[in-house]
């Protein structure tokens, strides 16, 4: 048995650490495996905070932004890292606005776009297996290779048998593979391992021969306890397992049927962006709905849906050391919802998820009951308020559901956060219409508000449709990981829905609300954010 290390890489929202990384420990640790989890990507924020890499040179403008922000960056964290900075409004989106100054100095310096949330570098693309091969081979290149040195040594202090790194979103990606590529310069050679969500959406795209596996001894996909579990014993051939040297190329197991969330961490990190500690918690595995026409678990035979026992998934949210829970569910189921409702005996922690807009929350008693048993906010996924464009992405709601379920949110004093799309395939801009005028007569019960031009994610059931109809282009060729299919629509082409959002932002209601959300750190603040 070999003691390892999950690691967390730049670049995420340092608000709270990701829970792939956690409930795999945690799944370690119960059956008496050595596991720990190191946050790299909290580090690497924090190192921005504190000391504004390259913040120092420049001329007139430029050199005044960059006292700003190496002098006030240091401050504003250490605001927004507890509840103090969230005691006034004005007083908080000061402090972010500081700290946003400090990530676009710090990204003009590097030569890259850098934000809370995000990393994009020119030339570099995270969806191009030769590019994440060549951060991995020459990690110095990358703009942000040097900042990831000092975290590959970070790691190697703690002297672990084996790694693991856990990638949820894209922004991670060539992080993740400049940090393996420290790694093995700075001489390790343990079994160097990469999962995460990440890499399940791209195990379809993947083959023996990717360029992405010089670098790493393994990745896998889907749940990650099992493989992990067998990864910690030295064993290599377990469901998810993808380890062409070792001729291993597992596709990935279900859920197990008992399966259960592991109790939140105790004694959590301090330092993220938040009035108190954050324990992210997932009470279900997979979407329970899995009928949307964009969605390729819909159209694809996947691991089944799992969602815990309702008394086990309200046990998991007590924690004495935490002041936050967010439910990371694709979507919390309703049955578990009703559990939530009403005090808990000894108290519970505020809580928030997303969840889809089903007609158990056009009963006013379940939004109270929901706001008694801690819960502050609810993120919707809305897509648009008209009936006809629900039927055909297959949402499975109700139009004429949507602004009760929001009043009752907003009598009950819980905050509402409201995704909408434009540009799916066959919209018309009356459609489009139709839900920017939904949006304004239900104003004064959005608190938040994401307006989201529409992606097609491959291998769902609209990318066949489209494909048949030969509406499909091809994404760049050396982006090979690509999640989505480029597409147009003649009835409503994407320039001009892009012109049409556009507007959109510039509407007096729409952009009062949109004003709302926090930059940057946009849903994740959304919960605690000081409202006027």
């Amino acid at each position: 048995m070999w003691p390892g290390l999950i690691v967390i890489p730049p670049v995420a929202k340092p608000t709270e650490p990701t829970p792939g990384a956690l409930a795999v420990a945690a799944h370690l640790r119960d059956r008496g495996l050595e596991a720990e989890v190191l946050d790299l990507n909290l580090a690497f924020h924090r190192h921005l905070w504190s000391a504004p890499a390259g913040a120092r040179a420049g001329r007139g403008s430029g050199a005044t932004r960059a006292r700003r922000a190496r002098t006030r960056s240091p401050r504003a964290a250490a605001a927004l890292a507890g509840p103090d900075g969230y005691r006034d409004a004005a007083a908080y989106r000061q402090a972010l606005a500081d700290l946003l100054l400090a990530y676009r100095t710090v990204g003009e310096a590097l030569g890259a776009r850098l934000s809370p949330a995000d990393l994009e570098i020119p030339g570099w693309s995270p969806l191009a297996s030769h590019h994440l091969a060549r951060a991995a081979r020459a990690p110095g290149t990358l703009p942000i290779g040097g900042l990831l040195l000092p975290l590959a040594r970070r790691v190697l202090e703690r002297d672990p048998a084996w790694i693991g790194v856990s990638v949820t979103f894209l922004s991670q990606a060539l992080p993740a593979f400049g940090l393996a590529g420290w790694l093995r310069r700075e001489g390790f050679r343990g079994p160097l391992v990469l999962g995460g969500a990440l890499v399940g959406a791209w195990r379809r795209r993947l083959g023996p021969g990717s360029p992405v596996f010089r670098c790493w001894d393994a990745l896998v996909a889907g749940p990650g306890e099992v493989a992990a579990e067998a990864l910690a014993r030295g064993e290599w051939d377990a469901p998810g397992i993808m380890a062409p040297a070792r001729g291993v190329w597992r596709p990935p197991g279900p859920v197990p049927n008992d399966w259960a969330p592991h109790p939140i961490p105790a004694r959590p990190e301090s330092g993220y962006l938040a009035p108190g500690p954050v324990a992210p918690l997932t009470v279900s595995r997979g979407c329970y709905w899995r009928r949307c026409a964009f969605c390729p678990e819909a159209a694809q035979a996947g691991p089944p849906f799992r969602a815990a026992a309702p008394p086990r998934a309200v046990a998991a949210l007590g924690s004495p050391w935490h002041s936050w829970v967010h439910l990371t569910d694709e979507a919390v189921p309703p049955r578990i919802l009703a559990a939530l409702a009403g005090p808990a005996p000894g108290g519970r922690r505020p809580w928030y998820g997303f969840v889809r807009p089903e007609p158990t929350l056009l009963d006013p008693r379940l939004a109270r009951g929901l706001a008694a048993g801690g819960c502050r906010l609810l993120r919707l996924g809305v897509e648009s308020t008209c009936q006809a464009v629900l039927d055909r992405a297959g949402k499975g709601t109700r139009a004429e559901h949507l602004g009760p379920i929001l009043r009752n949110l907003r009598s009950a004093g819980i905050r509402t956060h409201v995704y909408l799309l434009f540009g799916l395939p066959g919209q018309t801009r009356a459609e489009a219409e139709s839900t920017l005028e939904w949006v304004r007569r239900h104003a004064d019960a959005i608190t938040f508000l994401n307006l989201a031009l529409f992606h097609l994610p491959g291998g769902s059931r609209w990318e066949a449709e489209l494909s048949g109809r030969g509406a499909l282009g091809d994404h760049p060729p050396e982006e090979d990981l690509s999640l989505y299919r480029p597409f147009d629509d003649p009835g409503w082409p994407r320039r001009d829905v892009r012109r049409f959002l556009a507007e959109a932002r510039t509407d007096p209601v729409v952009g009062t609300i949109l004003r709302r959300t926090p930059a940057g750190l946009t849903a994740n603040h959304a919960p605690f954010v000081p409202l006027d």
